[in-house]
């Protein structure tokens, strides 16, 4: 692939990268002593932000999207990242398109999109089941025209200010994967209960929370494939359990640690070059230059395999090891490159309220959803060699 940049992204990486500086930088302080966003500061920066692309940009017109491709989306979302990766995150998962509903409640689902209203969310882990969705425990039971919910889902994006999810329901426990669906819930028709927020160390203005359904009916039609009836007798696992993609998500979160390691590389040099020790600016001793040299090496091939990935997605290719390599490297590689942004910086890299103690707490947050360092090794390693490691 060409890694060069087109002229029309390298215009909108400048243009994105000047208004964020100016627009949002300058508030990224006060709302993160705040803590999680609330579904009205959420609003207000997903309309703010829409115009460039954020939020809706990888969907189409009639979702109020501008079709960007993978690229370009990585583009501009590593520049969000590089400002406030906890922001980022949110308007990511916020996007999310329904999975499941009939004409008229997809109409008004992209009414609420163009307008900016929507927020989503996807419910896949659970208390006892994050890595080994195979036997969910969230149950969905048909009853007449509607499924009935019970289950618990925590750790999820944006839970605690969405108004739908992709709930990850299993149907027949007996199948084990091939019993697992996608259902779509909205919260105005099938209330859930979100009281528990989760307050992270890192990434702390992006929501996180619980989800509890108990006895939650769901529109039968809202089921994702086969309008929403049971699986099949003998039906494949490929018609029925893949229904969660992660490669989109997994590349994200990679361009994002892309993000928060350019961000510490940016500070770090403006740094090198204005701190003076021993009469002469500690750019100029050997053993920061040499600090530097490793920052930007890792960057670049984080950017690089993450770039790799989203090229692949846009030639609707499986990137499904290219993925999982990415965002295990990436975010791996900000956690070291920050670390690295800390020992430049020194007590002031400590400091609470200067943005390199937060690109170090974001970096080590992204480690973890969808799916650790380690599962990423066990899918490379599935991938290529045909044998799961996961029995």
């Amino acid at each position: 692939m060409d890694f060069d940049l087109t002229e029309e992204q390298r215009l909108l990486k400048a243009t994105v990268r000047e208004y964020l500086e100016k627009e949002i930088a300058p508030q990224v302080n006060e709302y993160e002593a705040k803590g999680q966003l609330s579904r009205e500061d959420a609003i207000r920066f997903i309309k703010q932000l829409m115009p460039f692309g954020f939020y809706n940009g990888r969907h189409d017109e009639e979702w109020g999207g501008s079709n960007l491709d993978a690229k370009t989306y990585g583009v501009i979302n590593e520049e969000l990242a590089r400002v406030w990766a906890g922001l980022c995150g949110t308007l990511f998962i916020a996007g999310m398109l329904p999975s499941g509903g009939d004409d008229a409640e997809r109409r008004e689902a992209k009414a609420r999109m163009r307008s900016g209203e929507s927020i989503g969310c996807g419910g896949i882990t659970e208390p006892d089941h994050g890595s080994d969705s195979s036997y969910l425990q969230t149950r969905a039971t048909l009853d007449g025209d509607e499924w009935v919910v019970n289950g618990t889902k925590n750790w999820i994006s944006c839970a605690p200010i969405a108004d739908h999810v992709n709930l990850m329901v299993n149907v027949d426990p007996e199948k084990g994967r091939a019993g697992i669906r996608s259902l779509h819930v909205r919260k105005d028709v099938s209330p859930w209960d979100a009281a528990r927020s989760n307050n992270l160390f890192g990434l702390k203005a992006w929501p996180n929370g619980e989800l509890r359904f108990d006895d939650v009916r769901v529109p039968r039609v809202n089921m994702r494939g086969m309008g929403g009836n049971r699986p099949a007798e003998g039906e494949a696992p490929a018609a029925s359990a893949q229904v969660w993609n992660f490669q989109e998500p997994r590349t994200m979160l990679a361009i994002m640690g892309v993000g928060l390691g350019q961000a510490a590389i940016d500070a770090s040099i403006a740094y090198m070059r204005e701190r003076r020790q021993f009469g002469r600016p500690i750019g100029s001793f050997q053993l920061i230059q040499g600090m530097l040299y490793e920052m930007v090496a890792e960057t670049e091939a984080a950017r690089f395999l993450t770039l790799r990935a989203m090229d692949m997605q846009d030639k609707a290719q499986d990137s499904t090891w290219q993925a999982a390599l990415a965002k295990g490297f990436s975010t791996e590689m900000a956690g070291r490159v920050t670390s690295k942004a800390i020992e430049i910086h020194g007590a002031l890299g400590l400091m609470e309220g200067y943005p390199i103690e937060r690109y170090f707490r974001d970096a080590r947050a992204l480690t973890i959803p969808d799916g650790t360092t380690e599962i990423q090794k066990l899918v490379v390693g599935r991938q290529l060699t045909g044998i799961s490691a996961i029995h």
